[in-house]
């Protein structure tokens, strides 16, 4: 999703005017952005603090089925709360993956100004997610990670 992000952002860029050669590419490690970065870290937060709570639910619920089980309650009681458990486990697993689309499309909407800008500014030609399959190797001197993180940082600070 980044990478589609990136490319159509350099499609879009204007070039600097008179400029006669190539815009050079840049590549950013977006999992580093996610990992480093006060948004990024946030998200992660937020996301680990849904999935522990989700958990410890569904292992309240498992718990009740094993107490219901081995206190020979009626089949059907058993069976309602088996069913009671797996739809809960289903409802978990759609609300996290809901849960981590909006993060994802939150943190996109903060880094996409910082991308622009930073495709504007240098005059960048476009710009790569590294790593992944379509790029084999990227100089360290393209990576711009550092750059994107200390401006996404700054942008989050800022009230």
């Amino acid at each position: 999703m980044i990478l589609e992000l990136t490319l159509a952002l350099a499609l879009q860029s204007p070039g600097s005017p008179g400029q006669d050669g190539p815009y050079p590419s840049r590549v950013v490690n977006v999992p580093r952005l996610i990992a480093e970065s006060i948004a990024g870290k946030a998200g992660t937060a937020k996301l680990k603090a849904f999935e522990d709570e989700k958990r410890k639910a569904l292992a309240d619920k498992q718990a009740a089925v094993q107490r219901l089980s081995q206190a020979k309650a009626a089949p059907a009681e058993i069976q309602r709360a088996q069913v009671e458990l797996e739809r809960a486990t289903q409802d978990a697993e759609t609300d996290f993956a809901a849960l981590t689309r909006q993060m994802q499309l939150d943190f996109e909407t903060r880094l996409t100004p910082i991308l622009r800008q930073i495709l504007d500014t240098d005059h960048i030609g476009i710009i790569f997610d590294y790593p992944q399959k379509l790029i084999v190797w990227a100089s360290p001197a393209a990576d711009i990670t550092d750059e994107v993180i200390a401006r996404l940082d700054a942008a989050t600070k800022k009230p």
